[in-house]
């Protein structure tokens, strides 16, 4: 049930937060300051699920806006180049914790009137996905105009998805695979679609299970 699902998301990264505090109380208990070198990883992790944790919010605060009609988009003339250097740059220490090895490909001069905070959130999601069901193989991020459209694609060689299930991994808590084996409340996809239709564009995906999977969103070039 997707209360059960967000229940379960929500409890991993505030138990991981009340953890690292009571570590790092008691290291502090043990008499004065404790060193740097043994409180920064646990503050680097605190703040890694103090993201989640927003990531999380943010998520159910998007399934409210779409479902009542209320995405609202802030178009601005956006070089996509910008837009996917910015988003490897966000991405490339999960890339490499997954030990995941970076392929990019970006073409200048793909300008377009998109919402940045929007764009940035597709290839966010589309990034996650690549982190998690392909982690230890390569992923490949190309961005490049193809018939006045803008493209982006995401291609990573891990899982796979079946046929079946190629369609409905875009509808709202639908998953291709166990929650148990892989969190996430199944809606980053189905955000992803809305998003990318708002825009007036599409998101296809190509996938065969075992050799991973590539997505691809193609929008309209407005003018700029």
């Amino acid at each position: 049930p997707p209360f059960g699902i967000a229940s379960h998301e929500f409890r991993t990264p505030i138990t991981s937060l009340g953890l690292h505090a009571e570590l790092l109380m008691r290291m502090g208990a043990r008499g004065g300051e404790p060193a740097l070198a043994a409180v920064e990883p646990r503050l680097r992790a605190m703040h890694r699920q103090t993201v989640r944790l927003a990531h999380l919010v943010g998520t159910l605060l998007d399934v409210t806006r779409i479902t009542a009609g209320r995405l609202a988009l802030h178009p601005e003339p956006l070089d996509l180049a910008s837009v996917v250097r910015q988003a490897m740059d966000r991405w490339r220490n999960d890339l490499s914790r997954a030990g995941c090895t970076l392929e990019v490909r970006i073409a200048e001069g793909v300008t377009g009137r998109w919402d940045r905070e929007r764009i940035e959130q597709v290839i966010d999601n589309l990034l996650a996905n690549a982190v998690k069901f392909g982690a230890g193989k390569p992923v490949e991020v190309f961005a490049e105009s193809e018939n006045g459209s803008a493209r982006i694609v995401v291609q990573d060689h891990g899982i796979g998805i079946p046929l079946d299930d190629q369609r409905r991994i875009f509808e709202r808590f639908e998953r291709a695979v166990p929650t148990k084996h892989y969190g996430g409340f199944g809606l980053g996809l189905w955000i992803v679609r809305n998003i990318v239709q708002a825009h007036g564009g599409e998101i296809r995906v190509w996938s065969e299970p075992g050799r991973g999977s590539r997505f691809e969103v193609k929008l309209p070039r407005l003018s700029a």
